[in-house]
């Protein structure tokens, strides 16, 4: 039996707002995708990032420059195999201490009750903007 999708949302956000990697690959496909949208140049955790080992270099990058305080669901539309959300988050740049309360949506594709991919399509220019500063 494979876990509630609503379950594996709700580990998949813990993990990263904790930085907890082992939490992460637990509630992810070996073979999991992460693209997340924005200049890469700008933006060091921008581009395509694959499986496990991928997933956690990504979010330890995020970790690296951005501290997550708060994540909530604006809107939600499930599939049969994937959900999309519109989500409003609080960051803080690391090295400024500056705050960013932005909106982005997650797609998510589920397969076997875990994530197999996940793409974000954030304010990329305030992120590449803030992280400039």
């Amino acid at each position: 039996m494979t876990e509630p999708r609503d379950d594996v949302l709700a580990r998949w956000y813990a993990a990263i707002k904790a930085g907890d990697a082992a939490a992460l690959a637990q509630a992810a496909t070996p073979d999991v995708r992460i693209r997340w949208n924005g200049p890469r140049a700008a933006i060091p955790w921008a581009g395509e990032w694959v499986g496990v080992a991928g997933a956690l270099e990504f979010f330890g990058l995020v970790a690296q420059h951005l501290t997550v305080r708060r994540i909530a669901t604006v809107q939600r539309i499930d599939g049969p195999q994937s959900c999309a959300m519109v989500l409003e988050g609080d960051w803080e740049v690391r090295r400024t201490g500056e705050a960013l309360s932005l909106r982005a949506a997650n797609v998510f594709a589920f397969r076997d009750g875990k994530v197999a991919a996940y793409d974000v399509y954030p304010d990329s220019a305030a992120f590449a903007a803030a992280l400039a500063r």
